[in-house]
């Protein structure tokens, strides 16, 4: 298939400083291999974060249990971020899952943790919990997902399955940065 604007061609192809010479390029909508970039996708998508989560629960681990309680409203400590990050994760892998089958999204918010409420185990029972959320995500997501289901997210709007999943892995890494850095994190 042809783009609806005839052959597209590279203008100019180089090989460090030299002319190559023209390329033609075709524009396909429906790639053959479409299933298998899914799969893949989601595959890479949910090892980033199994990385971020694995990351943050070694340093939930080695804090002290200070450090865990800390925390205001405004500015998250360790342990408010950590629940915040497994609380979202596994609500956008079955969010992501729900979109994909062409369910309805259902409710969709940002969860904002109380630092006295905050506890290791709890930490820790939630991240088995995200990773099971990823697992199920990993095992369920269909080969040819619906791409037009959509759910509002808080700061981005209207996401389909692909736009809740690609939030996550930057989600963990804006606020570990930000907790690394010594900024606020009630992102």
């Amino acid at each position: 298939m042809h783009s609806p604007f005839g052959p597209i061609s590279a203008a100019l192809c180089t090989s460090g400083r030299h002319y190559v010479g023209r390329m033609p390029l075709t524009v396909i909508d429906q790639p053959a291999d479409r299933p298998e970039w899914i799969r893949e996708t989601i595959r890479l998508v949910a090892d980033r974060t199994g990385a971020e989560r694995a990351a943050l629960l070694a340093r939930v681990e080695s804090a002290s249990d200070a450090d865990l309680g800390s925390g205001t409203d405004s500015d998250w400590g360790l342990g408010q971020i950590a629940v915040h990050l497994l609380v979202v994760e596994r609500g956008v892998a079955a969010l992501a899952l729900r979109l994909a089958r062409g369910e309805a999204g259902g409710p969709t918010g940002q969860p904002r943790p109380a630092a006295a409420e905050v506890s290791r185990e709890g930490i820790l029972a939630l991240g088995a919990k995200a990773a099971a959320a990823q697992e199920r995500l990993l095992a369920e997501f269909p080969a040819d997902p619906d791409d037009g289901a959509t759910a509002v997210h808080p700061f981005y709007g209207r996401l389909n399955c692909f736009g809740w999943l690609l939030t996550l892995p930057n989600h963990y890494t804006a606020h570990l940065t930000a907790l690394r850095e010594g900024r606020g994190s009630a992102l």
